[in-house]
């Protein structure tokens, strides 16, 4: 007697193997559906959101300007769903070059459904039919500069975007991004499901902002090579390089499981229970169930009130009885850091680590992370938000004058404002000054700011001296010198310094101020100017709500004709600097 087949799988898209499995849980439960609530994006998350939507129109655009006849755009003539689907495959059908904007056919067996941006033909001898490769859109670099070891990225430009055309290219290596590999391997099985996937190893090509020769390109991406390092239970090592598709098949599998538990939840007693159960990650702060999952959780869970920590660190600690935040506090620091003493805390520290770390080797630092997590639940009980590390004085290089300095960068991250808070100690004053552009800014027109900030920063310099003071520049992090060495060598205006010039001030006179606090400081929150400044030095900015991404919001609104909002960015800049300074001083007394 045949058995009665089951259901289809639930239909998942391109996400669903990088999403939260709690989240899809809850997707398809039609017990909580009702509480469900829609994500309400900050203006800074939704302009990036924007942004992101804007860059794929002006790739569309781009490919459609190149490919002419032979570039077919779904989304361009209005279709969706089985219109779209109908389309997708007659394109592929008559074997246009790229396909954009196309929707593949459901593959119901494998219960995928997907949009990939683009895709592109593969021309195989003799096959009998066409097949296609996928590509998608990401506003973000893709490529990074080679190492020795590191393989050549394998590269087609958008005129010629074909597989078949592209090119090895050994100065520039292609970046993991876990994340684009999977989505690129739900669109490989969505291909394959419908014959439409070339007779070759899984590949498929990200559209990044990376540019070569003026111009952008697909960085094609290996699929199968197994680069990505996971848990595995039966290696010695405790962990296993996987490729994109093992990492893929792996993680879609469990989700579509979770979801088709869930969607036998209808509210009767014989309910399975959730596969499940929440843990509070970063993916919570846009997630439209996060207040469900929160109420569910409680005050006194760990995850929710200690961050830090990976979905698989958190379900390990909660399956060894550190579920909740007194529990993980209750840990002993020493015996973390391997320094054990002979108390019972270190006794269930060692315990707890002789049967959590094995579980957490596909983790980088995972003893590390721990600790973190430790002293943050801590300080969460203690109420307090920055820790000493370290005693005695701090050192600080000091001078004469003190320039403290910050930039700003748009929303393609050219740097529009360069601001200076000028302190001499020789006659106690203090003020200061910023070179700026208000304007649309390309590479020339960025190097022009960055010029006369130059020009203006080194007067400042020379003059001090010749009055026999010193001088120290300050900032907090990378970005400011980082960013002042890209501007010069990428050398788009004649009065640029060299790179040379660039990397003998910042080695005289530039001091981070991020590594001294690293180095002798915990944050329950980080360590961000605006968490230590606000927390430790007691210092507050004007701006109610201040911060790098909304301040890119606010240009965009000077730039869009809302002049007032230029004010607000001064004073927030100017506050940037005033906070190093302050953080100077209290780190100084």
């Amino acid at each position: 007697m045949s058995s009665v087949p089951g259901p289809p799988p639930p239909l998942l898209g391109a996400y669903a193997a990088l999403r939260c499995a709690r989240r899809i849980s809850n997707d398809f439960d039609s017990t909580i559906a009702t509480q469900s609530g829609s994500v309400e994006f900050s203006p800074e998350v939704q302009g990036r959101i924007d942004a992101g939507v804007e860059f794929d129109a002006a790739v569309r655009e781009r490919l459609r300007e190149l490919g002419g006849n032979n570039t077919v755009d779904i989304t361009e003539r209005g279709l969706f769903g089985p219109n779209a689907i109908a389309a997708t495959v007659q394109a592929m059908q008559e074997g246009a070059l790229t396909i954009l904007g196309g929707q593949l056919p459901d593959d119901v067996e494998g219960g995928r459904v997907g949009k990939p941006d683009v895709l592109v033909r593969f021309t195989q001898a003799q096959a009998a039919t066409h097949t296609y490769v996928p590509v998608d859109i990401k506003r973000h670099k893709t490529l990074s500069d080679s190492r020795e070891s590191s393989p050549a990225a394998l590269i087609s430009t958008l005129t010629a975007p074909a597989l078949q055309d592209a090119i090895a290219i050994a100065a520039v290596t292609t970046r993991k991004q876990e994340r684009d590999a999977m989505q690129l391997a739900h669109y490989w099985r969505m291909l394959q499901s419908a014959g439409r996937a070339p007779a070759i190893d899984a590949i498929g090509g990200i559209i990044g902002t990376d540019e070569l020769d003026g111009d952008l390109v697909i960085v094609w991406r290996d699929l199968e090579d197994p680069i990505f390092r996971t848990f595995s239970r039966s290696s010695a090592d405790g962990f296993a390089l996987r490729s994109a598709m093992q990492r893929y098949d792996h993680e879609f599998l469990f989700r579509s499981q979770v979801a088709a538990s869930a969607r036998q939840r209808v509210g009767a007693p014989t309910d399975p229970e959730p596969v499940v159960v929440p843990v509070f990650v970063k993916e919570c702060a846009e997630c439209p169930w996060h207040d469900y999952c929160r109420e569910l959780l409680g005050d006194a869970d760990a995850s929710v009130q200690v961050g830090r920590l990976s979905t698989r660190e958190w379900l390990t600690l909660r399956k060894l009885g550190y579920a909740q935040v007194e529990q993980l506090a209750a840990l002993d620091l020493e015996t973390i850091e391997s320094a054990a003493t002979a108390t019972p805390a270190s006794q269930r520290t060692q315990e707890l680590l002789a049967a959590y770390l094995p579980e957490v080797t596909g983790i980088q630092s995972p003893r590390r992370r721990l600790r973190d997590a430790v002293m943050t639940a801590q300080m969460v009980q203690d109420g307090t938000d920055l820790r000493r590390i370290t005693r005695g004085p701090i050192a600080i290089p000091r001078a004469d004058v003190e320039i403290d300095f910050d930039i700003e960068n748009d929303r393609d991250a050219h740097v529009y404002l360069w601001g200076m808070l000028i302190t001499d100690h020789t006659d106690a004053t203090t003020h200061f000054e910023h070179v700026t552009s208000w304007d649309e800014l390309d590479a020339a027109s960025e190097a022009a700011v960055a010029s006369e900030f130059w020009s203006r920063l080194t007067a400042i310099i020379a003059a001090a001296r010749d009055e026999g003071k010193s001088v120290r520049i300050y900032h907090y992090s990378t970005p400011e010198p980082s960013n002042l060495r890209r501007i010069a060598l990428e050398a788009a205006h004649p009065d640029l310094p060299s790179l040379e010039e660039v990397d003998k001030l910042i080695e005289e006179t530039f001091t981070d101020m991020y590594p001294i606090m690293r180095a002798n400081f915990f944050g329950r929150d980080g360590l961000g100017l605006k968490v230590v400044a606000t927390r430790g030095a007691g210092f507050a900015w004007r701006d109610e709500d201040p911060g790098g991404l909304q301040s890119i919001t606010w240009l965009e609104q000077v730039r869009a004709g809302d002049h007032d909002s230029k004010q607000r960015i001064l004073e927030y800049n100017e506050d940037d600097v005033r906070a190093t300074l302050a953080l100077r001083q209290w780190l100084a007394d």
